[in-house]
């Protein structure tokens, strides 16, 4: 029992190691002094300027809706289950 637990702290320790050494994705990639919120915060400012942003969300909501409708869809076509029947008691000869 001892070695199974020594080999998952092993196991975990070296888990915690590797992972702290793995990049955070974009923000790891950003080396400037200030940082890269700059650059979102000007695209964001962009998008809401250029209309992007209004598309993406009139998209969004029409993908919602696709998907609601898909799902009343289902629901209205879904016949309910048959209930299962009852055992009849069984008379106990005691």
């Amino acid at each position: 029992m001892i070695p199974r637990i020594s080999a998952g702290a092993l196991a975990a320790s070296a888990f915690i190691a590797l992972s702290g050494s793995l990049p955070a994705g974009q923000a790891s990639a950003c080396n400037r002094m200030d940082g890269c919120i700059h650059d979102t915060q000007r695209e964001n400012y962009g998008m809401m300027h250029d209309g992007r942003m209004s598309e993406a969300m009139r998209s969004g909501a029409e993908n919602v809706e696709a998907f609601r409708s898909i799902g009343t869809e289902a629901s209205q076509q879904e016949q309910p289950r048959p209930k299962p029947r009852r055992r009849p008691a069984a008379a106990s000869g005691r």
